[in-house]
């Protein structure tokens, strides 16, 4: 498709704004794409994924295990994790999913 352009540079576009509008008339919006509470559980849920299986490994191999079956445990642990971080997802999509079908159920009650 093309497209019809004015005469004016991308660069003259960018540095000239409407004469109608002024800088001060555009709204700022400094909320974050990502809530805080989702980063918190990625955050929590990398640490766990880092630390749970390395741990594991130490512990299994100082306990007196074969390093093969350290090393079964420790991808045992991480896919429980990853399991885990995925269950968690799911409940928190379908708790969102559930009020905006009671928002909508409310709505047209109205």
């Amino acid at each position: 498709m093309s497209l019809r352009r004015s005469g004016k540079s991308y660069a003259d576009a960018a540095i000239s704004s409407p004469s109608d509008e002024k800088p001060s008339d555009y709204e700022s919006d400094t909320s974050p794409a990502v809530p805080m509470h989702v980063i918190w559980k990625l955050v929590g849920f990398t640490v766990a994924m880092i630390t749970t299986p390395v741990g594991m490994y130490f512990v299994s191999v100082s306990l007196g295990s074969s390093t093969t079956v350290a090393a079964i445990i420790a991808a045992v642990m991480a896919n429980v994790i990853l399991f885990g971080y995925v269950f968690v997802a799911w409940q928190e999509d379908k708790e969102e999913r559930e009020a905006e079908a009671a928002k909508r159920k409310g709505k047209r009650a109205e």
